[in-house]
Formats: C-alpha cells, structure tokens, sequence
C-alpha cells in the first residue's frame, strides 16, 4: 500500500463530486494495478481526510481512520464493479470505518466508565462548558459535532459534502424517504442548538 502524507489536509472539490473519473483508471484499480491505487490514493485522500474529520466531529487522530479506508479500499479492490463511481465508493467505505471506530471508542468508553464506577462511590464532576465562544463556525461546527451519529452523517454528506439526496441515501444503504426523515430530525436539533445564533 502507498503511503499517504497529511491525509487530512485540506482539498478543493467534493468527495461526491468528482464524477467524471477515467473508466481505464477504475478497471486497472479492481484488477489489482498497485500504480492505479495510487493515483487514486492521491486524488482522495484530501477529501477522504475531510470527510473523515466531519463524520467524526472534528477529531485530531483521525489520520487512523483515514488509513483504514484506503487500506480497506485496497484489501476490496477486486470487489469493486463499477456499479457506483469511485467517490461514492470510498464515501461508502469511509462511512462505515467511521462507524466502526465510533463503536471501538464507545466499548473503550463504556469499560473505562465501569472500571471508575467500581474505583469511586462517586462519580467524577464534569466540567461545564463555557459557552463563551462567539464565533459562529465554532458553534456550528459544535453543533454538528454533538449530532447523535446517524444524524451526523445526514448532515455531513447532504451539506458538507453536498451530495445528492439519492447518492446519500446509495451511501448509506437506506431509503430516500429515511434520507428526509433524518434531514428533517437532524435540521430540527440544530435549530434548537443554534436557536439564539442569528440574535447574538
């Protein structure tokens, strides 16, 4: 596998967006063409970082999932039928590594709590946030953040990514209508959360 450099850095260009791939490029990567793999790797891998930082709320060690992505894109090379293209492929693949990590850290989450309920009779005091910051992409970005994760995920890719309802709903494997469904929950959550921004 290639090696990836900064593959959170930035990218112009949506991951969903690049839809006029070369077909030559496509076939040579599914035949195991390890010189396709990484014309590919360094096509995405800004964009996969961005995606990968959003579906996971903006963390700083989202570099591991980054890699996980391609590593798995590589591992299902053979699988790839060209049935979508290539973005909605990897999008696919990155939304699913991003689940998967989620459920890691929940689980490591989960036994460490138990471990500290055991230690203590008395649960640690959480700290409050300041709520101080007025910066609006701080707050928005926060917001997304603090989505429950099928909600996220809506948000990212119809938004921030700017796919396509129907893509969204070939991404995630659901129907167009649980698409809207959770658009709808999703934009109604951040209505609440961002309610006093346009006042302030």
């Amino acid at each position: 596998m290639t090696t990836m450099a900064n593959p959170c850095a930035a990218s112009p260009g949506k991951l969903a967006a690049d839809d006029r791939e070369d077909p030559l490029l496509a076939e040579r990567f599914a035949q195991g063409d390890r010189a396709a793999f990484a014309e590919i790797v360094a096509a995405y891998q800004g964009r996969v970082g961005r995606l990968v930082q959003r579906l996971l709320g903006w963390r700083e060690d989202a570099d591991d999932v980054v890699q996980e992505v391609f590593l798995r894109a590589w591992k299902s090379a053979r699988r790839f039928r060209g049935e979508s293209s290539l973005a909605t492929w990897l999008t696919r693949i990155a939304v699913n590594a991003c689940r998967k990590d989620r459920r890691k850290r929940l689980g490591r989450l989960r036994l460490f709590r138990a471990a500290a309920a055991r230690a203590s009779p008395s649960p640690p005091r959480r700290s409050e946030l300041s709520g101080l910051d007025r910066d609006t992409f701080d707050r928005v970005r926060r917001a997304v953040r603090e989505l429950p994760a099928r909600y996220r995920e809506i948000v990212v890719l119809r938004y921030l990514e700017e796919m396509p309802v129907e893509q969204v709903a070939q991404v995630l494997g659901v129907s167009r209508g649980a698409v809207d469904t959770r658009l709808h929950r999703a934009r109604e959550r951040l209505r609440k959360s961002l309610s006093g921004l346009t006042e302030e």
